[in-house]
């Protein structure tokens, strides 16, 4: 079986390593910047908007249906 001779163990490792750091730079280039800059953008909107509720009301009422005092 080829999975297990061990010259090919060297050709694997080698392909994986390339294939994982050539997806980091990729992430780090240019997936990473611009959830950044969204963050940024949305956080200095956030901030000046403060009659927002925390919460929707969508997510209150499943939750509300486990309560212990219904149970």
């Amino acid at each position: 079986m080829p999975q297990l001779e061990t010259a090919t163990y060297l050709t694997q490792y080698r392909w994986t390593l390339i294939a994982l750091f050539l997806l980091f730079s990729f992430m780090v280039v240019s997936v990473l910047p611009a959830v950044k800059t969204n963050f940024l953008i949305r956080r200095s909107i956030g901030a000046g908007w403060t009659g927002a509720p925390k919460t929707s009301d969508l997510n209150k009422g499943p939750a509300s249906l486990w309560s212990w005092d219904k149970i």
